[in-house]
């Protein structure tokens, strides 16, 4: 057993690898510690150090052979995320509390790994003392998996471990051997109102209205669990005071070719009214899910088919409301929820089910980061998926949000130093050769002299917009009530300023009507930078941009503004990331490549959409067409 020492190189200033260097003696002394380094490679032993926070600050090396997550996935899932939502508070609440003794109770409870294979741990936790001090500072935890030999051992035996594990499900369970009821769990016995010695060896026939139905029930049994090793079974069950409930019982055979070794079956007791004839594990498992602190929901055609409660409090969207709807209502942006959409299209290729980070919107259009878990629910028949989402915890999104800006506090500081080095580079060569052209053809010369101009301008507007786009990163512009019309005549004249004496004509619809929405005067930089990269890129002797705005086709309650230019257009590979990072077409010396992006930056804090298409739908060499689409705010005697 040894402490992470890269992940100390890496975080040597951090609280948490002060922490971790504090504790490494006392940690590595550990009775517990010695004696699973001496077990390790003989049994699925996993060790966790955790502060009293809940931190994690340890992991044994088998980590991610145990669980499917090493120390440094930790850095992005919270110590108790690998869990199973069921049983997390379980376990969390559990393992705070120890016996005088030091030691948790023992608990058997389910883990899933990234691929989505579930797994069952047997865990317990200590008090991690401080020598000197003798209080506590942490807690150890030791897990063991015992997957493999749980179902073939212990549910052969009276063991109270599998006792526990079946009680901790809240839905009935009852396991039957040679056709007889070898143990029930106690949610069973208060669904059906017997007693475990009261049905003990017997069959299952007492619980059917008749023995033709006992009878289909066995015909089922014969054929789906030899052919599938899994049985959905819908009929009438009868309780011990012979009230007949509308029960769907969902069974598994430890072997689908000798079920005389035992078949374990799961009741849900199902509603009448329901249409749908169809039985999944979906329907089984909803009254389970709507109690899980996970925001959980099932997808079919990409569309949302069902949702837990959960999805009311942590995105404020009632269920009624969100379901039936498109999975990119969850988006900021179409992009993202296609993103999603491939990803999910790829689990049937790969057959591996997808886990990573995603960020959806409340009803309010508040960003939320997320950790999602993508399973589909039939692999052959692509029936849809499950979704299980996981709110990333403040503390998990501050350290991707550093990570993220010191990524892009490194990249925009080498693109500064290169984009300002060329254009100055470019403004030295144009004075140069309009000093040489002075006398000789001053007409030349006054040309080179405004094209250095230009260069310089762009130096102070490189700058000046890397400096709002950290500030828009920074949320540090308040939003009001602005007038679309006033920000397009701003950017026009500042454009026609910039550009004279070259000749530019922008026609638009706009008139005298009013258009409002929820920005600030950045919306006059946006429509700004999106007129420059036109003018820029047009080689045309007049350049002629039309701008139109109406109400958006795509968006209820959203203005739709478009920029159409004659220019030479644009390709179809660089329309995929043009308002990224720093993208410019190859070969041009023109434009820093930063503007764009600091328009995208603009819309989307102002939860808006923007996008491009071509101008001509057969020709792309005809021009583009940018179109930003920002949402309404309805004024007294504004257009609507």
């Amino acid at each position: 057993m040894r402490i992470n020492r890269e992940e100390l190189d890496r975080e040597k200033l951090s609280s948490k690898s002060t922490k971790i260097t504090k504790y490494n003696d006392v940690l590595i002394n550990h009775e517990i510690v010695k004696w699973a380094s001496v077990f390790e490679n003989l049994v699925n032993i996993r060790i966790t150090l955790i502060d009293l926070n809940e931190e994690l600050l340890y992991t044994s090396q088998n980590s991610d052979e145990i669980i499917g997550y090493s120390f440094e996935d930790f850095q992005l899932l919270t110590t108790y995320g690998y869990i199973h939502p069921d049983d997390r508070n379980l376990v969390k609440t559990n393992f705070s509390k120890f016996k005088p003794s030091g030691y948790s109770i023992p608990l058997l409870y389910r883990i899933f790994k990234p691929n989505g294979e579930m797994r069952w741990i047997r865990g317990i936790a200590q008090k991690f003392i401080e020598v000197e001090t003798k209080k506590q500072i942490g807690t150890i935890i030791v897990e063991f998996d015992i997957t493999e030999e749980f179902i073939p051992i212990k549910a052969t035996s009276e063991d109270r471990d599998f006792e526990i594990m079946f009680n901790i499900i809240k839905t009935p369970v009852l396991f039957q051997k040679n056709n007889q009821i070898f143990w029930t769990s106690q949610n069973w016995q208060r669904f059906f109102g017997y007693k475990h010695n009261e049905v003990k060896n017997q069959s299952l026939d007492f619980l059917f209205k008749n023995q033709d139905e006992y009878a289909k029930y066995l015909l089922a049994c014969n054929r789906d669990l030899k052919s599938k090793g899994e049985l959905f079974y819908e009929g009438f069950l009868k309780t011990k005071n012979n009230t007949e409930i509308p029960t769907r019982i969902h069974g598994y055979a430890l072997d689908r070719n000798n079920l005389s070794k035992g078949i374990l079956l799961f009741f849900m007791q199902r509603t009448i009214e329901s249409t749908d004839s169809s039985v999944n594990a979906i329907d089984f498992f909803k009254s389970i899910m709507n109690n899980s602190e996970s925001l959980i929901m099932s997808v079919k055609d990409f569309k949302i088919t069902w949702v837990n409660n959960t999805v009311e409090k942590i995105l404020q969207h009632p269920v009624d409301s969100i379901t039936g709807e498109d999975i990119s209502i969850l988006f900021q942006t179409k992009d993202a929820a296609k993103e999603l959409i491939g990803e999910m299209n790829k689990i049937f290729i790969t057959r591996k089910n997808y886990v990573g980070e995603i960020t959806c919107i409340r009803k309010d259009r508040m960003p939320l980061p997320f950790r999602v878990q993508i399973s589909p629910i039939s692999y052959e028949n692509k029936d849809g998926f499950i979704l299980v989402l996981d709110p990333v915890s403040d503390l998990r999104q501050l350290v991707n949000t550093l990570r993220e800006e010191k990524g892009e506090l490194e990249f925009y500081s080498d693109l500064l130093f290169h984009d300002v080095l060329n254009l100055c580079q470019d403004a030295l060569s144009q004075i140069d050769l309009s000093l040489l052209k002075t006398e000789s053809n001053p007409t030349d010369s006054i040309i080179k002299q405004r094209k250095s101009r230009i260069e310089i301008i762009r130096i102070g507007e490189l700058i000046a917009n890397m400096d709002k786009f950290f500030k828009i990163k920074r949320k540090g512009y308040e939003d009001s009530p602005y007038d679309i019309n006033i920000a397009l005549e701003k950017a026009k004249e500042a454009l026609l300023d910039k550009f004279e004496p070259r000749k530019i004509s922008i026609n638009h619809n706009i008139k005298h009507k009013k258009f409002f929405t929820l920005g600030n005067e950045l919306l006059r930089d946006a429509f700004f930078n999106i007129l420059d990269n036109a003018v820029m890129f047009d080689r045309n002797d007049e350049v002629i941009i039309e701008i139109s705005i109406a109400t958006s086709d795509d968006f209820d309650g959203y203005w739709r503004i478009e920029f159409r230019d004659q220019g030479p257009g644009i390709g179809e590979e660089m329309k995929k990331f043009l308002f990224d990072r720093y993208a410019r077409s190859k070969g041009t010396i023109h434009g820093s490549g930063f503007g764009l992006t600091l328009v995208k930056a603009i819309i989307e804090s102002f939860n808006g959409y923007i996008s491009v298409k071509d101008r001509d739908e057969k020709d792309q060499t005809k021009g583009s067409i940018i179109v930003i689409d920002l949402p309404k705010l309805i004024l007294d005697n504004s257009s609507y």
